[in-house]
Parts: structure tokens; C-alpha cells; sequence
């Protein structure tokens, strides 16, 4: 279920004509003159400046099917994915577990922060280089791609965060587990410093099991 948090790789853009020189020299002068070290910096400072950050999400699984809904982050440790209906999906992150509610299913699965990819950009002090085994970092069609992979290794396969080049805001990320699929993560309409309700990053489990757990 954890695959619900990432992305596919984005589209290829279109050539430019043949006739238009410029845009493709400037754009190679930037890619050029990438500093990987200052734009790591850069990323690792933005995410540890935000404390809140709110934005609407849309969501690509390994399946093509597509989803959309609302992403609130509360820093450290506390995100919650809520899913446009007809999704019977909600997903919140508490600062310890993510929790993965289906009120269809009326059940609620749960995993530790620390063993997903969530928990580099949600944890107190982020340092991408450091928390991760950073395998490429670049500057490609508007982005700064940075990959990483776990280093215990507990977490299989490989998660890709797009950065603003010149904000560092988050604004997209995708994953590829171990057996190649990816789930695509694009974010829009992003804002911080907004006011969230601690409730938000509450996911009470179903009566059922609150029940079983007294037992």
C-alpha cells in the first residue's frame, strides 16, 4: 500500500522545432552550471522551513487508474492524503505510524513512518544526503530530480522527489518498488504556512478493532 504515496516518471516533452535555437542553448547552459551540492542544500532548508503545506494532489497508480484529492502536511511527522470520492481511500500519517483507511473494506492498515519514504521529508531535520542513499540528482525539464534509496535497505525500491529549481518547494514525486511498479504523485495549487486542524492527523481505527484490542 505504500506505493499510494509515489509516482511514474513524468512524460517525455516534446521536441522543440528544428528552427528554434535559443530555448535548447539556454537550457543546456542550466544543466550545465547545475550545482548538485547547492540544490541539495537548497531542498534540505526549504523542507525543514516548513512547518504546514497544503495542496491538491493527483494521482497516477501502477494500474493507469487515477485519483485526486487533498494533501495536508504538518511537520514533523504528520501528512494526510484525502482522497476525492468515489476513493474509498484515506490516508494519514501521524508522526509515528501511516495508516491506511478503506471505508469500503471499513478496515485500517498500519505500517511505521520510518519504514516508508514519507519519513525523509517529514522528519524533524531533513538531510536528504545524510537520511538516504541519494543515487542521482539533476536538473531535467524544469525540475530538480533527486533519487534515493534507503541505506539498511529495509524499504525496497527507489523514490524520486521533483523540486522547484528555483523555490525548492516539493511539488512531485514518484516510486518504484521492487517489482518495478510506480504510483505518481503531482501536486498543485501549493500553499504554506496555512492553518491545520491537529485533527486531521488523527485516523480512529473501526469499532471492530478498538473493540478486539480491549479483548
Amino acid at each position: 500500500m505504500i506505493e499510494l504515496f509515489f509516482s511514474l516518471a513524468l512524460f517525455a516533452q516534446d521536441a522543440p522545432a528544428a528552427s528554434v535555437e535559443p530555448e535548447p542553448v539556454a537550457a543546456d547552459a542550466m544543466v550545465e552550471a547545475f550545482d548538485a551540492e547547492a540544490a541539495l542544500t537548497g531542498i534540505n532548508t526549504w523542507l525543514n522551513s516548513v512547518e504546514t503545506y497544503r495542496a491538491r494532489f493527483s494521482q497516477i497508480a501502477p494500474d493507469f487508474s487515477s485519483s485526486t484529492g487533498v494533501l495536508s502536511i504538518r511537520r514533523p511527522g504528520r501528512l494526510r492524503f484525502d482522497y476525492d470520492d468515489p476513493s474509498p481511500l484515506l490516508v494519514v500519517a501521524d508522526g509515528t505510524t501511516v495508516a491506511i483507511g478503506d471505508s469500503d473494506l471499513e478496515t485500517v492498515d498500519r505500517v511505521p513512518l520510518r519504514s516508508t519514504p514519507l519519513w525523509w521529508i517529514l522528519k524533524p531535520d531533513v538531510n536528504l544526503a545524510e537520511d538516504a542513499r541519494v543515487t542521482d540528482i539533476r536538473l531535467e525539464d524544469g525540475f530538480i530530480y533527486v533519487t534515493a534509496e534507503d541505506r539498511n535497505e529495509d524499504m525496497d525500491g527507489a523514490a524520486t522527489f521533483l523540486f522547484n529549481p528555483e523555490s525548492y518547494a516539493l511539488e512531485e514525486w514518484f516510486v518504484a518498488d521492487s517489482l518495478g511498479y510506480t504510483t505518481r504523485v503531482t501536486l498543485s495549487e501549493i500553499e504554506t504556512d496555512v492553518r491545520l486542524n491537529p485533527r486531521l492527523f488523527v485516523l480512529d481505527e473501526p469499532e471492530d478493532d478498538r473493540r478486539n484490542r480491549r479483548q
